[in-house]
């Protein structure tokens, strides 16, 4: 019986060694599944098992994201080579020669598998039916999509607006359709996640999280201990063994983070996407209908409200200095997000 318990432990200590998403497709009133994990946990891996099975038992297609045209053409090269891992390739016996790829397609057989594309070039798959098998319209979860590394390293180029081209790109890929599971895979939510603030919620600790108004599922993934063993003495380990991209253990600063109440708004900063109230004199919270003088961040707003430079410098000043204060983490990090996007077309 000993024995039989410990063979127990071991197959359970070896099958948490890496991720599965067999629980969150539980969550049947979900679109989105958010994956959120240290590197080598095997959320790219296990989404395209599932996809794959979906495909093979089903037939189902699906298409798969990247953020930029340089990342899916790594992808597509060489007749998709490095699009499914040797693991699952041997899991579903496929050999290498029966898959081919042209142009942002991928075949199996000659019959067409899945679609690679970029978020960056959203732009020019409009108008395009990218879903045409009418076969699976009538089922709960019709269209299998994954947007794959959403996340921006944190030295990465910043070229174009996450948000607007993931969502431009959903419209050309479903439009009106709901009946889909569309997966989102991250390493990090160190920084703020560009498309993390579209769902509204920034998760602060390990866990899984239900957002039934998103119709999201977030897992933020502790690392393994076969993870963890396993990247000792690696060589990120030794120069690098805090950093979140590897153990996506986060550390936020909650200094700014200020949870009293507060007594009178001040004064509105607006910028293009977001507004803000400034209660205080120095207490940021996300606009509530309130009615106060407004600080426009960039010219020609929609409210016509006049544009002052000045005023737009004290702004940014104030936060580079640390004078403001945050009603939570979350308004911290969209106003950040929100300065880092005027600070490149300062003027």
């Amino acid at each position: 019986m000993n024995e039989i318990t410990k063979k127990i432990a071991k197959a359970i200590d070896s099958s948490n060694q890496w991720y599965t998403v067999r629980s969150i497709l539980g969550y049947w009133w979900a679109i989105f599944y958010i994956l959120l994990g240290a590197r080598e946990a095997g959320k790219s891996y296990a989404v395209m098992d599932f996809f794959l099975k979906e495909y093979f038992e089903k037939g189902k297609q699906f298409t798969w994201l990247r953020l930029t045209e340089a990342s899916t053409k790594k992808l597509l090269s060489n007749n998709a080579m490095q699009f499914i891992d040797i693991g699952l390739m041997q899991k579903y016996n496929i050999d290498s020669k029966d898959i081919t790829a042209k142009g942002t397609s991928v075949f199996y057989k000659g019959k067409p598998m899945a679609k690679i594309l970029a978020l960056s070039t959203f732009y020019s798959d409009k108008g395009v039916a990218l879903f045409e098998d009418k076969d699976f319209e009538d089922e709960m979860f019709a269209y299998n999509i994954c947007c794959d590394e959403f996340q921006r390293e944190r030295n990465e180029k910043n070229t174009f607006d996450i948000t607007y081209a993931f969502v431009n790109q959903l419209e050309n890929l479903v439009r009106h359709k709901t009946n889909c599971r569309i997966f989102l895979i991250g390493n990090t939510v160190e920084e703020c996640s560009d498309i993390l603030t579209l769902f509204n919620f920034i998760p602060e600790t390990f866990g899984r999280y239900k957002l039934k108004k998103k119709r999201a599922v977030i897992d933020y993934i502790p690392p393994s201990k076969k993870y963890l063993e396993r990247r000792k003495g690696s060589i990120a380990s030794l120069l690098a063994p805090d950093a979140s991209t590897f153990t996506n253990e986060q550390k936020y600063d909650k200094s700014k983070i200020y949870k009293g109440r507060v007594h009178k708004p001040q004064y509105i900063i607006q910028f293009r996407s977001q507004s803000f109230t400034v209660w205080d004199k120095n207490i940021i919270l996300r606009h509530n209908k309130e009615n106060k003088p407004i600080i426009s961040m960039t010219p020609l707003l929609i409210n016509n409200t006049a544009f002052r430079s000045e005023l737009r410098d004290e702004v940014i000043l104030m936060n580079y200095e640390r004078r403001y204060m945050f009603r939570d983490m979350l308004t911290q990090k969209l106003f950040d997000k929100c300065i880092k996007e005027i600070k490149g077309i300062k003027g």
